[in-house]
This record gives structure tokens, sequence and C-alpha cells, in this order.
């Protein structure tokens, strides 16, 4: 209820017309669907009274056939099985009686007397005249169809009685194809039906689609499986249409005569009244609807104009309010006590923003005035550290240099020895260069960038870890997916990749999730080429992820990190124009990731790229480095 006084007044006065046409409505749907009941029951009595009439023409014509089967059981040739007057007598009587196909009489030894038929098909003759000496009455057999299917007929069997015996049995073959013509004669509503049921449930004759469903078991449209005629009824026929059915006996087959009548001639009857009904609701409803308009519309106005001047100002907007004519003159004073209080608010508003955008304005140059201290004062920092450490590197990483090199002149080092010297010497020039490096990023002086594959810069990263990862049971895995170049300085990739592969290592190691694994994967997408190094690490705290590439910020412990890797990473990435970031893994873990442009590539640059055989997994045992033997 209070959700209704919330709505706006039109709703109301909609609400409560639609809420009063609910009766209305309702009790037109009873007279509806009462006229409806009322019209179906009166297809049904309709549909009963032409069964019963059916019935009436079905049994006087088998009354015919007992009469004329009386008469020949009574003639002296029958008596006494005078084949060949037993022959006359029967082409006399099935002369001009379409709906006999054959006359049989059958003495009671079974043997054929004398046969008369208007048909070439071949007729059942084998059952009915034992059965008609067995139980020594007329019998009625069940429907029976020649071998083409052409023909379906019923016998009807009489004894010839002689001195009290029973001397033979005569049978009269009977067309139900002349019992489905006498339903041509009678006037039926449209898709009505009439069914005729033999003493087995099935149909034997059908005024509709005779030939499909002939045969087929009327029990579940009648309800009953007996041979009394039922109440009328609703049911859907065996062709799936909805009729009212009215029954009717045949007392000479036995036989039911069902008529169904299709109950969208009820419908049809109740519509019309239905429209009446609806056309004067429609009519109804338009006219309170008007009424309803016509006194809200005014008040509705008025309302409505202050309550879209308040909705804009809730929205943001505070400019004066447009006055409009009002519907009395309380909400007159209302509109203009509402303006004033505007045009007040607008003027302390104004007078406020100016002294916050002052404010905010002096904020910003404070802070960039902060901002440009610190940088300066960090990259003074890098510079310093950076030369100092360059120079005081340098120097043991030249004679480490020089004497790998003297010892791999000597003819009695092993080979063993001597893979053992070009590693050491391959990689104090590789750490030779990355001090260079990192001189040259401290004074932000670029090296000289030339096309390269990542899986280079991977293969000398896996190289230097990969032993070290296999002593603390992580394993490394490379998945290298790309195939286009990109250009840069190996070493400063080497230094980034190593990074990413070093803080995995550790992330790993902190958290205990031993055996570990590493994976470096590479593809290509939308004209760059991507790397990505995941850990099964515990992943970075999400507080700390907008600070990852600060320099000096590190989340390892005191001693174990200086928080310079990512930061001057971030810097190799960024001069050579790619992208670098941080995400969460799917599993819990850490993805360290750079992309950069891919190099154009030309056709000896393809035909080089195809002749370098592909990198495979790089797992725990299997390594590119060169083992001792």
């Amino acid at each position: 209820m209070r959700s209704f006084w919330a709505l706006p007044l039109r709703r109301q006065l909609v609400i409560a017309i639609l809420l009063l046409l609910v009766p209305v409505l309702m009790a037109a749907l009873w007279s509806g669907l009462a006229t409806f009941d009322e019209r179906r029951d009166d297809l049904g009595e309709q549909a009963r009274i032409i069964a019963r009439t059916t019935a009436a023409y079905v049994n006087r014509d088998l009354r015919d056939l007992d009469l004329m089967a009386a008469r020949l059981a009574k003639d002296p040739a029958v008596l006494g099985l005078d084949s060949s007057g037993v022959q006359k007598l029967f082409t006399t009587g099935a002369t001009g009686r379409a709906p006999i196909l054959r006359l049989s009489l059958i003495a009671a030894d079974d043997r054929p007397v004398a046969e008369v038929g208007t048909t070439d098909e071949t007729l059942e003759s084998g059952t009915w005249a034992a059965d008609v000496r067995r139980r020594k009455t007329r019998i009625v057999q069940a429907m029976r169809s020649s071998p083409s299917g052409q023909l379906r007929y019923v016998v009807l069997a009489y004894p010839v009685v002689d001195s009290g015996s029973v001397v033979a049995s005569l049978g009269v073959y009977l067309n139900l194809q002349s019992v489905r013509e006498a339903f041509d004669s009678l006037a039926l509503p449209p898709e009505a039906v009439i069914n005729i049921v033999g003493n087995d449930g099935r149909v034997i004759a059908r005024s509709l689609n005779p030939e499909r469903y002939v045969g087929q078991s009327l029990s579940a449209v009648r309800g009953s499986p007996g041979m009394e005629p039922v109440e009328p009824h609703a049911a859907a026929g065996l062709d799936g249409v909805d009729r009212m059915y009215g029954e009717a006996l045949v007392p000479s087959g036995p036989w039911i005569v069902s008529v169904g009548i299709p109950t969208t001639l009820a419908l049809a009857g109740s519509g019309s009244l239905w429209a009446r009904t609806f056309l004067i609701l429609v009519l109804g409803l338009i006219g309170w609807l008007a009424v309803a308009l016509v006194l809200s519309r005014r008040l509705g106005a008025s309302v409505g104009h202050l309550d879209k001047a308040a909705q804009r100002i809730a929205a943001g907007d505070f400019s004066p309010i447009e006055h409009t004519p009002m519907l009395s003159r309380e909400l007159s004073e209302f509109q203009n006590a509402f303006d004033l209080m505007l045009r007040r608010f607008n003027e302390s508003r104004q007078a406020l923003d100016a002294q916050m955008a002052e404010e905010r304005r002096m904020r910003r140059e404070l802070e960039s005035l902060q901002g440009q201290v610190i940088r300066q004062e960090r990259l003074a920092a890098v510079g310093q550290l950076v030369s100092g450490v360059a120079h005081e590197i340098n120097n043991p990483l030249q004679a480490i240099l020089g004497f790998a090199e003297l010892l791999q002149m000597q003819d009695d080092v092993p080979d063993g020895v001597k893979a053992d010297l070009r590693l050491i010497q391959k990689e104090s020039a590789r750490a030779c260069a990355i001090i260079r490096n990192l001189a040259l990023f401290a004074r932000q002086t670029p090296g000289e960038a030339e096309p390269l594959l990542l899986r280079d810069v991977i293969n000398s990263v896996a190289e230097l870890r990969q032993r070290r990862l296999e002593s603390e049971d992580i394993h490394l895995i490379v998945d290298d997916g790309s195939a286009r170049q990109v250009s840069a300085v190996l070493t400063e990739l080497q230094q980034v990749v190593l990074n990413f592969v070093v803080n995995a290592e550790q992330s790993i190691l902190s958290s205990g999730r031993l055996p570990g694994r590493v994976t470096v994967r590479t593809y290509d997408r939308d004209g760059h080429v991507v790397l990505e190094v995941e850990d099964t690490g515990p992943g970075v705290p999400p507080e700390h992820e907008a600070r990852l590439f600060e320099p000096f910020f590190t989340t390892k412990p005191v001693g174990q990190g200086t928080g310079l890797g990512l930061s001057v990473s971030y810097g190799i990435i960024d001069s050579l124009g790619g992208r670098i970031g941080y995400r969460r893994a799917s599993a819990g873990g850490s993805i360290f990731y750079f992309e950069l442009p891919a190099a154009p590539v030309s056709l000896d640059d393809t035909a080089e790229v195809r002749l370098k055989p592909d990198i495979t997994t790089v797992a725990h045992n299997p390594s590119p480095v060169a083992r001792r033997p």
C-alpha cells in the first residue's frame, strides 16, 4: 500500500480504474465460459441425435438382411442342401443388393453347398460356420479385410435348422463400404465425423479418412470398452481434433454409432457474445481513462514541472527554473519560493567554487614541486650507485674474462673444463655488457638495437639459472610460440628476463611451495611480441601492485632485494617503445610480462627464422645448458 501512494497521481488513477475493471472482466469471462459450456452441451445433444438417426438407418439395413436370410433358411432347396437350387436362390437374392459381397451355404459337415459372390476378391470362409453350429443362433463376426486391402466386410452368419437340428450355416458377407455411403445422405457440420464401432471395439466404418482410421480402436475416444452407449462427452478423436461425441446402439450388430462434432463450433458460437462484451468493456475503459486524464492533467502538469526542476537540480544542473502557470495560488507561491532558494544557493556555490579552485591550484603546484624533487633525488642516487658499481665490478670481471681465455688456450685442459670456461667467458662478457647498459640507463642513453628472437634471450637466461633452479626443486618450462623478431639490445632483454625469473624463483622459495614451477612463454599478438613469466608463488599483495615498478621499492625482506630490478626493467622496455606490467595468475601466482613492437620482416629474415630450430619445453631434467660428461 505504501508503494501505491508513492506512485504519480496519474498512475494511481489508472491502477484504480484497472482494479475496478477486474470484477467486470471476471464476470465477462465467466459469462463467456458458461456460454461455451452450454453451446458444447448443445453440440453433444446434436451428436447423439445424429448418432441415433444413423443407428436407425444401419439397423434397418441389417434387419432387411436378417429377413432375407430368414426366408432363405426356410426354403426347401436350402433345407435339402440342393446345390443347384440354392445357387439360383442366392443369385436372385444377391441381385440388386449392393451391400452383399457374397452368399455362402456350408453343410454341417463343413462341405460347401453353394456360393454366389459379386467380387473376385478372396474372402475368408472358415470359422463362422462352426460358430453358428455351436451357438445355434445368429452371429456377427468381427471386421475382415481382403488380401488386397480394398474390401472390408463383416460376415452375418445364420443357422439353417431342420427338425430341431442345425443342418447348415448361411453366411452373408456385408460390404462395409456401402455402410459408409449411407453417411453421405446425412447433413453433418464441417469436420464432423461418424464412426461405427464393432463388437471388438474397432472402427468398422468411418465418414472421414476411412482408409487411415478404419480398423483402429476407439476405446480411448469413447472412454468405455463396452457395447453400451455413453453419455455425450468431449474427447480428442483419432485424428487429434477435439469434438463432442454422442453415441447410439445398433441392436442388430450389435454395433455402436459414435458421432463427433468439433468443439470449435461451440467456440465460434460463444465468440460473438464475448466480442460484444469485450467491445463494451473497451469503450468503458476508454471513457474512464479519459475522465481520469482530464482530472489529473492540470494538477499533474503543475506538480510535474516542480518535480522535473528538483530532479534537474539533483543531477547537478543549478540553472534557474522556468516559470509556468500553476493550477492554484499556493502552487504559484511555492514555485516562487523554490526559485528564490535556488538563486541564493547558486550565489553561495559560485563563491565556494572559486575558493576551492584556488586551493586546488596551489595544492597541484606543491605536489608537482615535491614530485620533481623526489625524482631528481632518486635519479641522482641511481646514477651514483650505478657508476660506483660499474667501476668496482668491471675490473674483476675483466680479470675473470682474461684468465678464462688464457686457460682455454692450454692444451692439457679437458674438453669439459673448456666448455665451462667458455660459459664463464660468455657470462663474464654479458655481465660487463649489463654493467655498461646499467650505466647507459642511468644516463638515459640508449644502446645499439638490432633484430633478435626472444628465444635466444630465453636460452641464455635458462643456461644461467637452470642449475640453480634444479637444485631448489623448481621446474623451468619454456613455451615459445613467437616467430617474430624485435628490435632491441640482447643484453638489455636478458637483464629484464633474468629479473623476472629471479623474482619468480625468490617468490616460490619464500612461500615454501615446493616443488615449484616457473613458466616462460612467448607469443605474437597484433603486431607485438609478448613475453610472460608465470610462477606458482603466492603472488603480489593487491596493496603493493601499484608500486612494483618504483625505484627502491621491494616486497622482499631486508637484505634480499634492492628495489632496482623491476624499475630498471621498466626503463629498458619503455626505451624500446614497449609496455611492461603485472597481473595475477589464475592459479594464484604472479605473471610479469612485457610486449615489444615486432620488427619488420623481410624475405631474408623470414628464411633465416625458418631455418632456426624451434625451442622445446625446458622441464626439470632436460636443460639447454651443456652438461659435464
